[in-house]
This record gives C-alpha cells, sequence and structure tokens, in this order.
C-alpha cells in the first residue's frame, strides 16, 4: 500500500515536473470538476489568490473617453497550473497564460460582465461567498458588473459613479496607472484630453 502511494506521489511529481519544463500545461493533472468537494477546493483557491477587479482604459474610441471592464483573476505558481486549467475547464472561457515579468507565476483569467455573469458569479455565491472574508469588496464587484450589464457606462452620470466606485476596490482600485481625477476629467471633456 505504501509503495501504490508513494508511486502515485512520484509519478505526480513528475508530471509537474514536465509541465514546469515544456512549459505545456496540456499534461496538467485532471480533477473531477462536477465534484462538489473538487468546487469548494477551488473555492479557496479563489479566496486566496483570486481576485475580482474593474479595469479602467482610457481611449478615443470610447463614448466617453473611458472604458470600464470587470476582471476574474486567479494565480498560481507553475506547479499548480492543474487548478488554473480547472477553471478553464470549468467555465469553458478565459485564458491561463504566464504572468509577465514573473516567469514561474501563471494567471487564469475572464474578463467582461457577459461571461463573468453567466461563469463566474454563480461559482462565487455557491463555492466562496458563504465563506468569503472579502464580501465588501466582492458586493463592489456585483454592483459594477450589474451596472455594466444594465447599459450604465452609456450615461455620464451613471458611468461617473461607476467610475468612482471602481476606485473604491482594494488593491487594483487604490493603485490605477491615473488618479480619479484625470478619469473624470476625460469623462467631462473628451474632445480637451485628447487634443493635448
Amino acid at each position: 500500500m505504501k509503495n501504490i502511494k508513494l508511486n502515485s506521489l512520484i509519478k505526480i511529481n513528475n508530471q509537474q515536473g514536465n509541465i514546469k519544463k515544456s512549459r505545456n500545461y496540456s499534461n496538467y493533472i485532471k480533477h473531477d470538476i462536477k465534484n462538489p468537494n473538487y468546487l469548494y477546493f477551488l473555492g479557496g483557491f479563489v479566496e486566496g489568490e483570486g481576485s475580482n477587479s474593474v479595469s479602467v482604459t482610457v481611449g478615443k474610441n470610447f463614448k466617453y473617453g473611458v472604458n470600464l471592464q470587470p476582471v476574474f483573476n486567479v494565480s498560481q505558481h507553475v506547479n499548480g497550473l492543474f487548478i488554473l486549467n480547472s477553471f478553464k475547464e470549468l467555465f469553458g472561457v478565459g485564458s491561463v497564460v504566464e504572468k509577465s515579468g514573473s516567469p514561474d507565476i501563471w494567471v487564469y483569467t475572464l474578463k467582461g460582465y457577459k461571461q463573468i455573469i453567466e461563469h463566474v458569479i454563480p461559482f462565487l455565491e455557491t463555492y466562496v461567498q458563504p465563506f468569503s472574508c472579502k464580501t465588501t469588496e466582492y458586493n463592489i464587484f456585483l454592483q459594477l458588473v450589474l451596472n455594466s450589464e444594465a447599459g450604465h457606462q452609456k450615461q455620464k452620470e451613471t458611468l461617473i459613479k461607476m467610475i468612482k466606485l471602481a476606485y473604491t476596490l482594494s488593491g487594483k482600485g487604490k493603485n490605477r496607472k491615473r488618479p480619479l481625477e484625470e478619469i473624470l476629467e476625460i469623462i467631462n471633456d473628451k474632445e480637451a484630453y485628447f487634443s493635448n
């Protein structure tokens, strides 16, 4: 019995070693994403290594010069690629890529309010939120996602409210490339901003 367990561990370590050497994650260890226990396991990774954020992008082609996009991420060391691929298998969408500047860290990412509402929110509501210590952040994220679905980005007043709310999110919300004042300036006078 001990030899069987030891051989299994050696096999798993060899598989993970092959992934690390080749950077080919198609050989990752498959887990049963239909098993509720495994889904709760994944929920634990989201709580510890996941983030719900809203990117704020500036561009001339956006109606008010600014666009909001909800983003769901989970990061993991290369040895845990099978976890990230479990999310891709579970949701059927998203990407698993090497984190820029961190060769041993990989990230599963899913963007856009439609896909997040369809795939991520039901998962978070069932397997993460009942046990989470990040409920306040999640509720802000959820509100922004639902506002996006309702088209609130298309009106200046509601877009401004969404931007201000996005900037209250911890993490990315407080460490953005542009200060809130600059984003509000763009929304209020897009032409003047891009003519400079």
